[in-house]
């Protein structure tokens, strides 16, 4: 089982939850711990100063995956089923829907409702 981590749960982890970083510690020690690199963007652009080497260092133990073109055209595809309808999602959410639709992998989110083309989704703590 791979694991596509979203914004919210690396944030929680950031925060010191220990629901989320005993996840994050156990999905690393199975080497099963991804996100896309959307999610690295909104951590860093929403970053402050003294939260940095803490940031870098979380940031360091996830396995990165770009937006490359089939990730794009799996989030366009995701955008046009479910964008009309569900005003919480945007792009960043479609980007890391696909990502994790693309590897295989289940998404783990605290925002249930940004994800509502993953049936059954449940917040993992």
């Amino acid at each position: 089982m791979t694991v596509v981590v979203d914004t919210s749960l690396v944030i929680d982890a950031l925060r010191g939850n220990v629901g989320a970083l005993g996840l994050i510690r156990a999905w690393r020690e199975q080497d099963v711990l991804r996100a896309s690199e959307i999610t690295k963007l909104e951590v860093l652009a929403g970053m402050r100063p003294r939260e940095e080497r803490v940031t870098l260092n979380l940031l360091g133990v996830i396995t990165w995956h770009p937006i490359d073109d089939e990730i794009a055209e799996v989030a366009g595809e995701l955008g046009r089923r479910w964008l009309p309808g569900n005003r919480s999602i945007d792009a960043a959410d479609l980007a890391i829907a696909a990502t994790a639709l693309t590897l295989d992998a289940e998404i783990m989110t605290l925002n249930l409702k940004h994800f509502p083309m993953f049936v059954g989704l449940k917040r993992p703590y």
